[in-house]
């Protein structure tokens, strides 16, 4: 029996040490990641720094990459779950509220569900750094084609209620709808990239969420606004002696 008890104790201290070293290993790549981008990145340095060796480090993780990929997946999948559920959120919304001809949907809390994302993001600022300005090389190199996608996504749930209750006069062609995903979205990266203050990145997404939402309306709903009129017919004119480009 004290045979068995001292086993258990060691067997116990051996998968702290393991895990604390696994966790020691994350917080310096995060640190070492940051500061040069997983291309220029050393494993070496991540070694020396948790008081590794580098061989040490490939017991835990497979490649530099699998590395960078504990970092940040996590992340990216609890995202993944925020996305869904406000989905099926906005779905529920749409099936149970009396929408009336030419009322533009988005308008109902029409920025909830990224001022829950802002949060989430706030809350993991330097994972996001690491998917959107430090990632070259990696899988996630095309992040944001990722979160375009994702909007692409959930502007398509939106499109298909309208046009069930028949209230969209004027649906996107799928180019235009990227590009207007594009768009939506983009305010996310400038908030990545220049690290607002959580306050300005609120005020920020708020202006842009009823901008979109009278976008979607004018666009989609009220179908006046691709009829752009003989005011937007402009004939130019070349200068004398100007030539073809």
């Amino acid at each position: 029996e004290q045979k068995l008890i001292l086993f258990i104790k060691k067997e116990t201290k051996l998968a702290r040490d393991k895990l604390l070293s696994k966790n020691l290993i994350l917080k310096n790549a995060k640190i070492e990641f940051l500061d040069k981008g997983f291309e220029k990145a050393s494993m070496r340095t991540i070694a020396r720094q948790s008081g590794l060796t580098v061989g040490a480090i490939y017991r835990y993780f497979k490649s530099k990459e699998d590395l960078f990929e504990a970092l940040v997946q996590p992340t990216l999948d609890e995202l993944m779950k925020i996305f869904m559920r406000e989905l099926d959120d906005a779905s529920n919304k749409q099936k149970y509220t009396n929408i009336q001809e030419g009322y533009d949907m988005g308008l109902i809390e029409s920025h909830t569900g990224i001022l829950c994302f802002l949060d989430y993001l706030y809350d993991n600022f330097d994972d996001f750094t690491l998917l959107f300005k430090c990632s070259q090389g990696t899988k996630f190199e095309n992040i944001q084609d990722f979160f375009v996608d994702m909007e692409v996504k959930g502007s398509k749930m939106y499109i298909a209620e309208m046009e069930a209750r028949g209230i969209m006069k004027n649906p996107f062609t799928e180019t235009e709808l990227h590009i207007f995903c594009t768009m939506s979205i983009t305010p996310i990266f400038e908030i990545i990239d220049h690290r607002y203050d959580y306050e300005e990145a609120v005020r920020i997404l708020k202006l842009m969420s009823y901008g979109q939402s009278w976008a979607w309306n004018k666009i989609c709903l009220l179908g006046d606004s691709r009829d752009l009129g003989p005011s937007c017919d402009l004939k130019i004119e070349k200068e004398p002696g100007s030539s073809e480009i």
